[in-house]
């Protein structure tokens, strides 16, 4: 068998894993010596045969490859790069076409990304450019006209330009002349990846100056476009929290509208329309309620009992004085939003950060079309937010009063450090992440240790549910705080008193399929009961240590309640 074998960009440790195999078993190997560094030749056997085809014709490589085939000898032509990228690999493989040789390809890593990891940068950055053109200056073999370099400097994509380093005053011209202002950012990338490489950062008008300060005129590939300094680009949707993807819904399919009030038609109009937008986005619909100022304090007190997010369409006033008396604490206390009668405005008023109002807010002001008023100081001043942060890595706050003297350090542009439990460096820290410390710090964020795992029957009543669980969770002298999930079959996971639960605490659901559930190790109490309804033996127990993790441990077994089973597990220590 002949295979065709992309060596990589320079470095030896670049060509991939199969191509490093397929060298390790050669027979025969013809590399391009002029090109691929001799030390690749350390992966082959030592008895196998080595060409360099520098020296070689066409003609001479494919009387090799003929001849070694016929003895039944296995051969690798070593190619430098990716070798269907300016490889002559396709003259080759017609020559064993008309012989009958197999061959197979394995593809090598190009010059034109390894000049990219040199330099860091991505050639597709949104909003500037998401397109990559590969082409080259004509020389001894033509370009068709078609795809002059002017042709393409048209497009104003990133492009990756081989084979022209000789050529670099007329290439700058040929690119102004298509398109490229003459301020473009360009790189000269000389030998990517290799000992000696060389890099040049310069303009699309400089490249000639640039070529000869760096003594370049050989063997580098051109990059071009403003992809390189990266100055301004749009953030990418494949990780943004409102991009739903296959693997990880949106943050707006997160949102939980539960009740709108309102006080007049102007107001019912508006949340007419933030369901209707929400409906679209695959999210529940807010209640709505009009109300008068005497019927609204039953509504906001229901709504702070079960932690729900509230929504006021009317004045600010009338919803701060409405919240008043259910005020508590600004890591417990609902999240609660306002929007003006018109929807043009919405403004969090209660538990921006611990809550998520702001983020709740600026949800909402995307399906409203409306503008999100954020007034939180670090919000405001793009500053570091340690309750933010401790939120959204799940991290439990051990002393509150760090909070405050954390984010003012991040309001004065002071730079905050932190550590995890007894991670160098030895003196104070601002946050130090760790079950306990001896450390001095001003803020300790403590993981978030236990899951919960519920098994429960249909329609278990909500409040029945979380006397339950807090009774287990209380036995075992745990607190809420130290919650870091619920865990459950999947078919279960959007019961109304396990989602109530979630909500009022904010602690987040995982559920698994059955299948899943079985792969769970342990020793678990086993029912067929169970088994015959959802198709494993035990849900609580497993839950609970399949979401710990490979370090959980089984800390409560099933416990049994009227319709309901518990079962905690700890993630372990950090």
């Amino acid at each position: 068998m002949v295979y065709f074998v992309g060596a990589g960009p320079g470095a030896v440790d670049l060509i991939t894993v199969r191509g490093m195999r397929l060298l390790e078993k050669a027979d025969v190997i013809i590399y391009t010596g002029s090109l691929v560094d001799s030390a690749m030749l350390e992966y082959t056997r030592p008895e196998a045969i080595v060409y360099n085809s520098a020296v070689m014709t066409l003609e001479e490589v494919t009387d090799v490859i003929i001849t070694a085939h016929s003895e039944q000898r296995s051969v690798v032509r070593l190619h430098t790069g990716e070798p269907s990228l300016y490889g002559a690999v396709r003259e080759q493989m017609d020559v064993l076409d008309k012989r009958g040789i197999p061959y197979e390809s394995c593809p090598g890593v190009s010059a034109c990304f390894g000049a990219a990891a040199s330099l860091n940068m991505e050639y597709t950055l949104p909003g500037i450019s998401q397109s990559l053109i590969i082409t080259r200056m004509e020389g001894r073999t033509p370009v068709p006209e078609k795809e002059s370099i002017e042709s393409f400097a048209s497009h104003g994509s990133s492009m990756a330009i081989y084979l022209s380093a000789g050529m670099m005053e007329e290439l700058s011209k040929r690119l102004v002349d298509g398109g490229y202002d003459k301020n473009t950012p360009a790189a000269i990338v000389y030998k990517a990846t290799h000992p000696d490489e060389k890099t040049v950062i310069c303009t699309v008008g400089s490249l000639a100056e640039a070529a000869g300060s760096g003594n370049i005129t050989k063997t580098a590939v051109v990059l071009i476009g403003e992809a390189i300094t990266h100055a301004s680009f749009d953030r990418s949707k494949l990780y943004d929290p409102d991009f739903a993807t296959g693997y990880r819904n949106s943050s707006l399919e997160k949102i939980v509208y539960k009740k709108a009030i309102c006080f007049n038609e102007s107001g019912r109009g508006v949340i007419k329309r933030l369901n209707s937008a929400a409906e679209d986005a695959g999210i529940e619909p807010a209640q709505i309620i009009m109300c008068d100022r005497a019927s609204m304090n039953k509504t906001v007190e229901e709504s702070f009992r079960a932690g729900n997010a509230l929504i006021f369409v009317g004045a600010v006033g009338i919803a701060v004085r409405a919240i008043s008396p259910f005020v508590k604490d600004k890591l417990t206390d609902s999240p609660v939003i306002v929007i003006d009668d018109r929807g043009e405005y919405v403004i969090p008023i209660l538990s921006g950060h611990a809550g998520g109002a702001n983020k709740l807010a600026a949800s909402t002001a995307q399906l409203l079309g409306a503008v999100a008023v954020i007034t939180t100081s670090t919000d405001v001043n793009g500053a570091f937010s340690p309750d933010v942060f401790a939120a959204e890595n799940r991290l439990a706050i051990r002393n509150r009063d760090g909070i405050k003297k954390v984010s003012a350090k991040a309001l004065e542009g002071k730079s905050i450090t932190l550590s995890v439990k007894d991670y160098p460096p030895k003196e104070p820290v601002d946050i130090i992440i760790a079950d306990e410390t001896d450390r001095e710090y001003t803020l300790l964020l403590t993981p978030k240790r236990y899951i919960v795992g519920i098994g429960m029957r249909r329609d278990k009543d909500p409040e029945e549910a979380e006397e339950f669980i807090l009774s287990v969770l209380k036995e075992h002298d745990i607190a809420i705080n130290d919650v870091y999930a619920l865990s459950t079959i999947d078919i279960k996971e959007d019961e109304r008193a396990i989602r109530s639960f979630s909500y009022k605490y904010r602690i987040p659901v995982i559920g698994f399929e059955a299948s899943l559930l079985n792969k769970a190790e342990g020793d678990f109490t086993s029912s067929d009961f169970v088994s015959e309804k959802v198709g494993t033996d035990n849900v609580c127990e497993r839950a609970a240590v399949l979401a710990a993790g490979p370090r959980a441990k089984l800390i409560c077994r099933k416990t049994k309640g009227v319709g309901i089973t518990a079962a905690i597990a700890s993630i372990g220590e950090i």
